[in-house]
């Protein structure tokens, strides 16, 4: 259980880290990212009763690329 809660944890971590290295791609975030999110959230929806490791990497993709969209709110625009 902890390791999990960790992976989670590092999971916002990197996606604040991505939207800091990637801030000059921001036009991207809002072509790309909403429909990956949904397609993550099914699948890891789905797979929760199958196979949780598959479950587990899929929310963890989900919640980094989540951080990242909404972390570069945090950064200043490009000019």
């Amino acid at each position: 259980m902890l390791k999990e809660i960790l992976l989670l944890f590092i999971a916002i971590l990197l996606g604040i880290l991505g939207a800091y290295i990637t801030n000059y791609e921001r036009k991207i975030y809002g072509l790309y990212f909403p429909p990956i999110l949904w397609a993550l959230a099914i699948i890891s929806a789905i797979y929760y009763s199958i196979d949780i490791r598959i479950a587990l990497t899929t929310t963890f993709m989900f919640i980094m690329i989540l951080a990242w969209k909404y972390s570069t709110k945090l950064f200043k625009k490009e000019k």
